[in-house]
């Protein structure tokens, strides 16, 4: 085949060896997340040694040497004068868990949830049993606790990628316009958006049941922002508004939404909308071809698919998402990709009710 690499056998071994090392790395991070060993390297930004580092966070001197032997050997840590220090970025990536591109949660979920469940694929090779984000997300502390760094994230997101591609959106909402967040969660986006417009009203739901209800409730009673969010659980069916919201947005929850629902609610968003509104919807960009599954813009998507495959998650192509939209009765649909977000690159959908 034409897209098909000629490797020699040492060069595959080679390969396969940097997985075998990726795998380890993720294993060394997370342990110095959870042990915090990054956090104590931010506070002493002169250095320490691994007998120093030991007796900060009360571990075993013995093996947290060989940690800071590891960490080294991953470009994690560098050397200065004798003491450990950490590597270029290391501390918002690993270290500020409120910045928002760090990676230290999805790391610390990589060895806690994800790693269990990639262990049994081959079991659900063989079963082909499919069980729900209901169930996965039931006892996810990522959506009953968000982590720190997702409202920052959040506002990244519209700050820096959705406002300023939909000015109409940016000054209906400044002019007390209303916003439906649909799989809105623990309601992030939403608390957002209220504290950077004072006059407009939002609405949040879940169309499938994945926890994070409560938490934004709790949330929007703690902000004191009860007066203009509200949150409910509305199946896409039951999705009963029209022309009512300036803009509905769909955050990183498509690809979770069941194949056999997926048209149906795009024609609820599109009847939700009035004229002129927006549908921002933004998700994991997963390629059309085979080719671009080789491509890196691609794989946040294809990993992604893999690791939620049990949970009958089916990522749409971006051909397959535009032709739901149009069949909705949108027009002029955009496609951008976001690039800077910790889990990837990701699609923003951007779909005009004219």
């Amino acid at each position: 085949m034409a897209d098909t690499e000629i490797l020699s056998l040492q060069q595959q071994a080679e390969r396969l060896q940097g997985w075998r090392d990726g795998f380890q790395a993720v294993y060394v991070i997370a342990t110095g997340v959870q042990s915090g060993f990054f956090d104590q390297f931010v506070v002493h930004p002169q250095g320490l040694t691994a007998e120093e580092l030991a007796q900060r966070t009360a571990c075993h001197a013995p093996y947290v040497a060989i940690w800071c032997a590891s960490a080294y050997r991953y470009a994690l840590l560098d050397m200065v004068q004798g003491r450990y220090v950490l590597a270029p970025h290391v501390d918002s990536l690993l270290a500020g868990r409120a910045h928002p591109d760090s990676q230290a949660v999805m790391f610390l979920n990589a060895v806690r949830e994800a790693g269990p469940r990639l262990a049994r694929h081959a079991d659900y090779m063989k079963s082909g049993v499919v069980g729900s984000h209901a169930e996965a997300y039931g006892s996810n502390p990522t959506r009953l606790d968000p982590p720190p760094n997702q409202e920052a994230l959040q506002q990244r997101l519209w700050r820096e990628e959705m406002r300023p591609r939909v000015s109409a959106l940016d000054g209906a909402l400044r002019h007390g316009g209303w916003v439906l967040d649909v799989g809105c969660g623990p309601g992030l986006m939403l608390l957002q958006l209220a504290a950077d417009y004072p006059t407009a009203t939002f609405v949040g739901i879940d169309v499938v049941e994945v926890g994070g209800l409560e938490t934004a409730r709790r949330l929007i009673r703690a902000r004191g922002f009860e007066d203009r969010i509200q949150v409910e659980r509305v199946t896409a069916e039951q999705m009963s508004y029209t022309d009512t919201f300036d803009g509905v947005l769909i955050t990183r929850v498509f690809h979770e939404i069941p194949v056999a629902i997926r048209a149906a609610l795009f024609r609820a968003c599109y009847r939700a909308l009035r004229r002129p509104g927006v549908l921002l919807n933004l998700d994991f960009a997963y390629p059309d071809t085979l080719e671009a599954l080789r491509q890196p813009l691609f794989w946040s998507g294809v990993d992604n698919q893999y690791r939620e495959m049990s949970w009958g998650t089916v990522h749409p192509t971006w051909q397959e998402q535009h032709q739901m939209l149009t069949a909705a009765g949108f027009a002029t649909v955009e496609r951008h990709f976001v690039r800077h977000i910790p889990q990837g690159a990701h699609y923003l959908a951007i779909a005009h009710k004219r």
